[in-house]
């Protein structure tokens, strides 16, 4: 989980980073982008708390971390349709880190540490 929000602020960072393209200067989106931008962050140091409540076995840590991550992806997504630069990268990274956090939690012994 601390991977996948890390990565979720870096992607944050690129974002904001984005406003500075022509493309999006000209067309007014730098408020915009910046805004999605710290919002991916804010979302990604959200995650990084809630792996401390999953190393504790926390159930609710649990469902929070799974939501949390498929609203970053959402986001990302939003992102992406917002940009209209074509840019897809942050999409399919995004889902990786999804896959990467929620899988473990949702099956195999992930899934039967929190039946407990």
């Amino acid at each position: 989980m601390y991977l996948g929000g890390l990565a979720q602020i870096a992607l944050g960072i690129g974002t904001i980073f984005l406003r500075y393209t022509p493309g999006a200067s000209a067309d007014g989106l730098g408020t915009v982008v910046t805004l999605l931008g710290a919002g991916m962050i804010l979302f990604g140091l959200f995650v990084i708390a809630l792996a401390s409540g999953v190393a504790r076995g926390s159930r609710a840590a649990r469902t929070s971390a799974t939501a949390v991550m498929l609203l970053g992806l959402a986001l990302m997504l939003a992102d992406a349709l917002t940009a209209g630069d074509g840019d897809w990268s942050g999409v399919v990274i995004q889902s990786i880190a999804v896959l990467a956090v929620v899988a473990p939690l949702r099956i195999g012994r992930g899934r039967r540490y929190f039946l407990r």
